[in-house]
């Protein structure tokens, strides 16, 4: 009997075990968005943890904040002639999967378009600025970017974008939050490091 019994607490406790697998293991990345957004005017200061070793031409600091089951966070400076850009990045998933890639980067798409933030209403919702671009195998690089509807104050031009590259055999999917010119504002500059201020890749 006790056997019995035994064997059956183990087949719930299996059962638990693989339902809990099937289940969509995103949880909602708006909250801590909403933070990195926050703190986005003050070129994201208030979030900076310990600095670390960065790629040539850069200072980066670990994030203190982190999005839940993400790999890592941090707030990358990119100097300039005339001033630091900020950039926040999240790198949220790394698979070789492609039909979980498209899974979830789709998620992370809806979880972020169309919902408000900042807790003002449709006034601070964030919207995407083209239709939706789904991740495919022929390309190995693909974006959408987001911008609030704040068209003249201090988020005016705030751009949170969702990448999806392919990077050493791995499918990897980036959250980052930046300034960026509108393109209708946009001027030629010569400079070298204003990669993100302008919204061209990192790659």
């Amino acid at each position: 009997m006790k056997q019995k019994l035994l064997l059956l607490c183990k087949s719930i406790l299996l059962a638990s075990f693989l339902s809990a697998q099937v289940k969509n293991p995103l949880t909602s990345i708006r909250p801590q968005l909403e933070k990195v957004i926050g703190a986005y005017p003050g070129e994201f200061s208030s979030i900076k943890g310990e600095q670390s070793q960065g790629e040539p031409n850069t200072i980066e600091y670990a994030s203190t904040i982190e999005i839940k089951g993400s790999v890592e966070s941090k707030v990358i400076g990119y100097p300039s002639k005339t001033k630091i850009h900020w950039l926040w990045e999240a790198k949220l998933l790394v698979t070789e999967d492609m039909e979980l890639l498209k899974k979830q980067y789709k998620v992370y798409y809806n979880d972020i378009a169309g919902k408000s933030l900042l807790s003002k209403g449709n006034i601070n919702s964030l919207h995407a600025t083209t239709a939706y671009n789904a991740p495919t195998e022929e390309l190995r690089l693909w974006t959408n970017q987001f911008r609030i509807n704040d068209v003249t104050g201090e988020y005016s031009k705030l751009v949170v974008e969702l990448v999806a590259e392919y990077d050493k055999f791995e499918w990897v999917v980036y959250l980052r939050v930046y300034e960026k010119e509108k393109d209708e504002e946009m001027k030629p500059t010569k400079e070298t490091n204003d990669r993100y201020r302008f919204g061209n890749e990192k790659k």
